[in-house]
């Protein structure tokens, strides 16, 4: 959940993944795909619209 509210500050996104190294993982790609759907669930209904683009692209880079 922090890396992708952290996806609009670039800088702060890279720190986040060089901090917590699981993420690089299967189980961590799992987990982002996850939140990102939520994510994407909840930016349906109006939340954190700003966040769409780069969930996509965040999602196009795990695929």
């Amino acid at each position: 959940m922090l890396l992708a509210h952290s996806l609009l500050v670039p800088a702060f996104a890279h720190r986040v993944r060089d901090t917590f190294t699981v993420l690089k993982t299967e189980t961590g790609q799992v987990a982002q795909i996850i939140v990102i759907t939520e994510l994407l669930q909840s930016a349906s209904r109006g939340d954190h619209a700003e966040l769409v683009p780069t969930l996509h692209s965040l999602a196009a880079d795990l695929s």
